[in-house]
């Protein structure tokens, strides 16, 4: 059966017998229920329309939802590569601190190495300056005295030849 509208109530032609209906209890009966079903059939439809609205805002707010999640995906790997990334490059900083610690330690080894080389070799050379100045001194006081010493009022003087 097809389904009834308000108009079929309204049109509807009802065959009056001898034990008919009584016409003026039931047309309005029948304007009644065909107001209260137009009414019904108006809600219905609204309620169709509130259910579009309403399931095309789902799927919005499903699409939003999808597209929130795969953000904060991608923000989360984002983060974790930056992560990943600084503890590499801190890494590489510490790495090339160590070796220029190293280096600049090795630098200063060998240059305090040659320091004490050189100081050692002033000082061998401060020693040999000594020992030939000593030698020298000895040799010209060996010159110098086989002439005797004369003693004058406080001064020494050499007499001889």
């Amino acid at each position: 059966m097809d389904r009834i509208m308000p108009i079929d109530l309204e049109r509807a032609q009802l065959k009056k017998s001898l034990r008919g209906y009584a016409v003026r209890e039931v047309d309005p009966l029948l304007r009644a229920a065909s107001e209260s079903l137009q009414t019904a059939v108006v809600e219905v439809d609204q309620l169709k329309q509130e259910l579009d609205r309403t399931r095309s805002e789902l799927e919005t707010m499903r699409s939003l939802e999808r597209t929130l999640r795969d953000a904060l995906v991608l923000a989360q790997q984002a983060a974790d590569e930056t992560r990943a990334s600084a503890h590499r490059q801190a890494e590489a900083i510490l790495e090339e601190a160590r070796q220029t610690v190293a280096t600049e330690r090795n630098e200063h080894l060998q240059r305090l190495a040659e320091i004490r080389w050189e100081s050692d070799r002033i000082r061998l050379e401060k020693q040999r300056f000594y020992d030939d100045f000593r030698s020298t001194l000895d040799r010209y006081l060996r010159e110098i005295s086989p002439a005797p010493l004369t003693v004058v009022k406080g001064d020494v003087a050499a007499t001889g030849s």
